[in-house]
């Protein structure tokens, strides 16, 4: 009788190493992340890695052989199938208090905001995330409310990922996810909760119930809002997009802030920005004129 083979439980995780992904898959891939959210993917060994590793996971998910395969799944899926492949590629790196000098200009223009407009301010944060930023925006505009008689303040928080907008909308991070976050302010803002032996942090009503999470595309043709804003977050994201793109955006977003309003953008994504309406006033801040 011959022995039995030993089998490597991981080995069915490897064989999928092995299935090409050719320069023509690659570029519908890229060509459709483009079309649904804007992000400029170019042929490179960087972003053919990028793409090769992101969607291999969902080839295992799905029990398929072959990314041509996924693709069908891809051009003829449903919305679940889309935002499944626009989550996988996209990138969701944050935070709380990430360049934090943001933080620190919001928390000193907000009362002359509230002198200057006389109304409830409104913010909207554009990249939400999995909604570190936006609740490190909702508890420096708590904070100032705290200071300023009378003073509200209304956030928006949107992303196109709706697995990471699903986990920014609960509020609930481990403990790794509270990173930035000074223990003072952590123990105000954030409740202590366990759950099979694992601790988490809940964002506390003061500052959840601010927020209003939905979806957002910011490739949308029109940005259709009752209101101007005040304050918007863009941060981090134009650096995804071409230069075609990244005009359509902040030319889209500029339209939605009120005169005098502010646009804060990513540290990295200041010097491309050059507008007829838009004043720089600090690194990657902008003052709507």
């Amino acid at each position: 009788m011959s022995a039995l083979k030993k089998v490597d439980p991981t080995s069915a995780l490897y064989e999928f190493e092995d299935i090409q992904l050719t320069e023509k898959m690659f570029t519908k891939f890229a060509k459709h992340m483009y079309e649904l959210a804007g992000v400029d993917l170019p042929f490179s060994p960087k972003n053919h890695a990028l793409i090769r590793n992101r969607i291999v996971k969902l080839l295992r998910r799905h029990s398929l052989k072959s990314y041509e395969q996924y693709w069908d799944m891809v051009e003829h899926g449903n919305k679940e199938v889309t935002s499944e492949f626009i989550s996988a590629l996209t990138t969701n790196m944050t935070s709380f208090y990430r360049e934090s000098n943001h933080f620190e200009f919001l928390a000193q223009q907000l009362p002359d905001l509230y002198k200057k407009f006389g109304t409830d301010i409104r913010m909207w944060c554009a990249a939400a995330s999995t909604g570190q930023e936006p609740y490190t925006i909702a508890i420096t505009a708590h904070e100032a409310m705290q200071q300023v008689t009378g003073m509200k303040v209304r956030l928006l928080a949107t992303d196109i990922d709706l697995q990471v907008l699903k986990k920014a909308t609960s509020g609930v991070y481990e403990e790794r996810e509270m990173q930035g976050l000074p223990p003072a302010t952590r123990m105000k803002y954030f409740e202590k909760m366990k759950k099979n032996e694992v601790e988490y942090w809940r964002a506390k009503d003061s500052i959840h119930d601010m927020i209003r999470f939905a979806p957002f595309n910011l490739m949308s043709p029109k940005y259709e809002f009752q209101h101007k804003f005040h304050v918007i977050f863009c941060r981090n994201v134009l650096i995804y997009f071409d230069e075609e793109t990244t005009k359509k955006v902040v030319d889209s977003l500029t339209s939605c802030l009120a005169p005098g309003g502010y646009l804060v953008l990513g540290h990295s994504e200041s010097g491309n920005i050059k507008h007829t309406h838009l004043k720089p006033l600090s690194r990657a801040v902008y003052q709507k004129l």
